[in-house]
């Protein structure tokens, strides 16, 4: 009598692209089963094979595939065929389903490498391999968690890179960001909103108008719009839901954190007005930039009606009465009296700052001599470049370059042209006149408490953050503490305690002066208060 042979189906999988070409090979798994068949004699119906499919849930096309041809074929089928139990699934609950399914059907799950039958023994063994299965799984899942934390803590960025930056890993072989060309009109497109009068609306036609598209090169989504403005990445910041608060990146900024703090201010504004929230215009200094002296959370500011008027008061949110034994709010008029009086006492004289101003502008007039040849150098390499992508495309249309060669050639031309308009870019903005930038600078530092005081909110933030950019902390009873201020005070500050003519200063640097001043300008150049 002929004995019939049960018969088998067998699944094998790769879980990623790269296992399917060079490690765990599809057919290393197949040969292993097919033996495995011939030595229990059973046949092999059909073979299901998941290229690149991960076991991580059971949403596998030919692993569904495999279930389907035995759901219909049950009545022939005896076996279900695995190299290994990890590679049926790594989750517990879809293993234990799935095998429901077949026992339903009367189909046995083997294992190639692992001892499981239908003994009390191999149910056990079936389990606790399924179960290790998902424990890996999680594992893994949990280092590649604390991988991208810990390239966060970095300042790098493991994600997709937003409009105006690319995917891009520094010398260390760090994921992080570079700018594209849209950068320049991104930045652009977000001062502008800090100038007022713009909705959500207009921003997303004004993104338009300014050349800025979708990485698809089409016109933003509302939501894009919204999302780019509220965006730390672009004041160089990274951000995840893994660490408390936005670090340091290790890319190049387009705006500043003070603007980028702006522009959330003024969104927020927008958003709570209907509400009946109190607008910056009214608080210039609630917000991130004065914090409690006893908690150390930002105050805020409110109006509360008595029996005949609103009392408008700064005041801290965490801080009870009961607890710190000291009133924890302040009329607004005294705080911004209070503000103003700092602003004079951190103001140069009028002698020192004159002196500082015949120093300085003398030893840029030999600074600017350098820059002006190294721009030179920057405009003849920029006309080389393009002379070399000018001959690239001639050697094309004459038929010597093939369009692989002359799209490769390109392409690098192209980045190094990039590049060298990036440089050039930077030596003409770094050369502004040392007269328009010193006098811009003494201008303000001169004038800073009027000019806050008559100053609109944006422009007294932006006034307020240049002048402390760490911010302020304030004691009800105390009033301000000790004020860390901008560098380009501390280097006006130096100079007129040292009583020095400022090239002997020790430690001190001519590029951090420029940079500093630099800085003071673009934050404040753009405002109302140039015209005061």
């Amino acid at each position: 009598m002929i004995v019939k042979m049960q018969k088998a189906v067998i699944y094998t999988r790769v879980s990623t692209d790269e296992q399917a070409k060079n490690g765990l090979s599809l057919k290393g798994q197949e040969d292993a089963a097919r033996d495995y068949c011939k030595r229990e004699q059973m046949e092999v119906a059909e073979v299901f094979c998941d290229a690149g499919e991960s076991a991580k849930t059971a949403d596998r096309p030919q692993l569904i595939a495999s279930i389907a041809y035995c759901t219909d074929n049950y009545k022939e089928i005896d076996y279900y065929v695995v190299w290994k139990m990890d590679r049926f699934a790594r989750m517990a609950y879809d293993s234990a389903l799935i095998d429901a399914n077949l026992q339903k059907m009367g189909i046995e799950l083997r294992s190639v490498t692992e001892p499981i039958t239908k003994s009390p023994i191999g149910n056990l063994t079936k389990t606790m391999l399924a179960g290790f299965a998902q424990f890996d799984n999680e594992v893994r899942a949990e280092r590649s968690s604390s991988g991208a934390k810990r390239r966060i803590e970095e300042g790098g960025w493991p994600h997709m890179a937003p409009l105006g930056y690319k995917n891009y890993k520094d010398s260390l072989q760090r994921p992080t960001l570079i700018q594209t060309e849209q950068a320049s009109s991104i930045s652009k497109w977000l001062k502008e909103y800090l100038k007022g009068g713009y909705t959500q609306f207009a921003m997303n036609d004004l993104a338009w108008n300014m050349g800025i598209r979708s990485k698809k090169g089409k016109r933003l989504s509302n939501q894009q719009t919204i999302n780019m403005l509220r965006n730390p990445i672009y004041a160089g910041l990274v951000f995840s839901k893994m660490i408390k608060e936005p670090i340091q990146g290790l890319h190049d900024a387009i705006i500043t954190i003070s603007e980028h703090e702006l522009i959330l201010e003024r969104l927020d504004n927008r958003k709570n007005s209907k509400s009946g929230v109190a607008t910056s215009r009214e608080w210039p200094l609630r917000g991130s930039f004065v914090r409690c002296a006893d908690c150390g959370e930002s105050i805020t500011g409110s109006a509360p009606r008595g029996r005949t008027k609103n009392y408008p008061m700064y005041h801290c949110r965490v801080c009870r009465v009961s607890v710190v034994e000291h009133k924890v709010s302040v009329p607004k008029d005294k705080l911004h009296n209070e503000f103003e009086a700092l602003l004079q006492s951190v103001t140069p004289s009028e002698a020192a700052l004159k002196l500082f101003r015949i120093q300085v502008v003398k030893k840029w007039q030999n600074v600017h001599v350098e820059q002006r040849t190294q721009q030179k150098q920057l405009q003849q390499e920029l006309e080389r470049l393009k002379d070399r992508k000018q001959r690239v495309i001639s050697l094309y249309i004459d038929g010597n370059l093939s369009s692989a060669e002359k799209i490769e050639q390109s392409a690098k031309i192209d980045s190094e042209i990039f590049r060298t308009e990036l440089r050039l870019n930077k030596s003409n903005s770094d050369s502004v006149s040392s007269e328009v930038l010193i006098n811009f600078g003494i201008n303000m530092i001169q004038n800073a408490p009027k000019l806050w005081r008559i100053a609109n909110e944006i422009n007294q933030q932006r006034l307020q953050t240049a002048i402390f950019p760490e911010g302020l902390t304030y004691d009800f009873v105390k009033g301000f503490g000790t004020a860390q201020i901008g560098e380009l005070y501390e280097v006006i500050q130096e100079f007129t305690t040292k009583k020095s003519n400022l090239v002997d200063l020790n430690g001190f640097s001519w590029n951090r002066l420029h940079e500093q001043l630099g800085i003071f300008y673009n934050q404040l150049s753009t405002t109302d208060l140039i015209r005061v």
